[in-house]
């Protein structure tokens, strides 16, 4: 039997090649480029936009309907963050984050901040639609209503409410600073709700002015809210831009219509489409480096 020749001057050079190859492939796969860096301690505050409501699968939690595959426990679940504490809780306005908030439930919170500590070293905060019942008064109200909801009689109170709303976001932003210094903070914005133009049955029954009244304030709160994370020297998550051709209306929208459903989604709130895309712009803001 006669043994295998050795290979040709050729084949040596191929497999010479290959194996410069190989190694330039697995040494870049260290780089800090090409993964997101690692996280320990996760703690994730929020409203209901965090916690995304009967987002299978919901947690009752004291009120706050806090679903499993909300978006923090999906950036969790990607980075392999062992301790992950989600404090988010539906209806949570921005002093809920240092105070106790009282749940549509009846039922009483801890302060959010009180899960921060000296060694957390990753924070999502999305809070600020629910100040001055700023959400309800675009949202929850106007779904209830068998009428036409009159939105653009409001204008000067929706814009007292969203003049107000920047000082508090960096003050709670602040005091999440304060309790984790050594944390990656990303302040997480809000979709957008409504097309650019036009209406469709599944958003509740407004005149054109009211649909521009609310795209209005919809653009604004992410203008507070960009501001208000450079100010507290935070990075910002821009859900809002990231959401465009995805409103209630769209055909792949990432939040629910006007008409809730306990299986899927709160109504006019995330759902698991819109989860799954927040989970992935987070993602991507920290494989950036952070300034």
């Amino acid at each position: 039997m006669k043994l295998p020749q050795a290979p040709s001057q050729a084949w040596r050079l191929l497999l010479a090649l290959l194996a410069v190859t190989m190694a330039v492939g697995v040494a870049s796969l260290g780089t800090a480029e090409s993964r997101p860096p690692e996280y320990h301690h996760y703690v994730a505050m929020g409203d209901s936009f965090t916690a995304a409501p009967y987002v299978p699968l919901n947690d009752v939690a004291y009120g706050c309907n806090r679903s499993t595959n909300n978006y923090p426990q999906l950036v969790a679940r990607e980075l392999r963050i062992a301790d992950v504490q989600d404090r988010s809780c539906s209806g949570a306005q921005t002093w809920d984050l240092p105070g106790r908030q009282q749940t549509h439930a009846g039922m009483q919170v801890p302060p959010q901040l009180d899960a921060l500590s000296d060694e957390t070293d990753l924070v999502t905060v999305g809070i600020g639609f629910n100040n001055g019942r700023l959400y309800a008064r675009l949202a929850t109200v106007c779904r209830r209503q068998a009428g036409v909801c009159r939105l653009a009689d409001q204008q000067v109170r929706l814009t007292a409410i969203l003049d107000q709303l920047r000082p508090a976001l960096v003050d709670a932003l602040e005091q999440v600073r304060q309790r984790a210094p050594d944390a990656r903070i990303l302040l997480v914005g809000y979709p957008q709700l409504l097309p650019d133009s036009g209406s469709c049955p599944r958003l509740p029954r407004m005149r054109e002015q009211d649909r521009e009244t609310f795209r209005v304030v919809n653009e604004r709160l992410r203008d507070e809210m960009e501001a208000a994370a450079e100010e507290a020297d935070v990075d910002f998550v821009d859900v809002y831009d990231a959401s465009h051709g995805h409103d209630v209306c769209s055909h792949e929208p990432w939040v629910q219509g006007r008409v809730g459903s306990r299986r899927v989604g709160a109504a006019l709130h995330p759902l698991a489409r819109g989860q799954q895309a927040v989970a992935e712009l987070v993602l991507d803001e920290l494989a950036e480096e952070s300034d």
